[in-house]
């Protein structure tokens, strides 16, 4: 079967991989859509320090796939030939998923409302509801988005959801804030055309109540940023994972709060069921990030895109039942 693999640093190929062996508690899984991160995955196949674990080839592309079920273990019940489902494989043709709801990559039924586009979207479920009850948003606070990759459009749309005051999307790139504006963000800020932290109070009057901190990899200014955009008795939560030292600004976390956005995380399946009844039901606008869909037979030129420039990328989808 055909995977994805970055095989040296900065560079990702189509190779043939033996299929997956089933277990007495697998479903065997033909993809038919994988979400590709940009910013999680550039980690993977970077050669700038800071990513990349050190060994290549590196097998551990992609971490969301929907696809159809073509076999199942003796042990598994409710799931068959045939059913659709989303779960946590890598990009490749056939991924090998639990058929154990207590498993660490469950299979999910997915409900027949929801088209395979917006599939894939269903595994960031989990996730999107661990951060967002770890930020605590009530009605009637302001919230700020710092940082407009994946994640940050996600936790735009999952904001929303709470019914907040106000949305402000922080981002450098003009594109992203677009993607930002169609996610559901009422009012965008960029650092480079402005004062960010005068940007922000004149939306909110003080600063953001709730700053969402969803910037990774080297860009380490950026925590800067959501430390200063948070009115005094706000707080800050960390969602992304750097590749460097954050610096603490002096005297802003003695009035404010810094909150890791991934203490307590609840690891429970139905957390994944609960993102794809959102999705059912119309709630996720996920279709509006989409910014590239391709074969995975043209994904090397994707990562080589992404490598160069990876500001004009939203989410991106691969097509593997091609």
């Amino acid at each position: 079967m055909k995977k994805l693999v970055a095989v040296a640093p900065d560079r990702v190929e189509v190779v043939e991989v033996d299929m997956p062996k089933v277990g007495e508690d697998d479903v065997l899984v033909r993809g038919v859509r994988s979400l590709l991160s940009p910013g999680s995955e550039l980690k993977r196949v970077r050669r700038a320090e800071g990513y990349g674990r050190g060994t290549w080839p590196n097998h551990d592309l992609g971490y969301a796939m929907a696809g159809v079920v073509e076999e199942v273990g003796s042990g598994v019940r409710g799931l068959a030939p045939g059913d659709r489902v989303i779960t946590m494989g890598h990009h490749q043709q056939f991924v090998l998923a639990s058929g154990l709801l207590s498993g660490r990559r469950p299979a999910i039924p997915l409900p027949g409302e929801v088209g395979w586009d917006d599939a894939p979207f269903g595994c960031w479920g989990r996730s999107c509801i661990n951060w967002m009850r770890r930020a605590g948003i009530r009605h009637d606070e302001s919230v700020a988005v710092v940082g407009c990759g994946l994640v940050g459009l996600l936790m735009v749309m999952w904001s929303r959801l709470s019914n907040p005051r106000r949305v402000i999307a922080i981002d450098l790139s003009e594109k992203r804030l677009e993607l930002a504006k169609r996610a559901g963000a009422d009012a965008v800020v960029n650092p480079g055309a402005g004062d960010v932290v005068e940007g922000v109070r004149a939306l909110t009057g003080e600063g953001s109540d709730v700053t969402l901190h969803c910037v990774g990899g080297p860009a380490v200014k950026a925590f800067e940023t959501s430390q200063l955009v948070t009115r005094n008795g706000g707080r800050v939560v960390l969602v992304g994972h750097h590749s460097s030292e954050l610096s603490i600004l002096p005297r802003q976390f003695t009035g404010k709060d810094l909150l890791g956005a991934s203490v307590g995380f609840d690891s429970g399946a139905q957390l994944f069921v609960d993102g794809l009844q959102l999705l059912q039901a119309g709630k996720l606008p996920v279709a509006e990030i989409v910014t590239h869909k391709e074969p995975y037979t043209g994904a090397p030129a994707i990562y080589d895109m992404l490598i160069e420039d990876p500001e004009d990328a939203g989410a991106i989808l691969l097509e593997w039942d091609v």
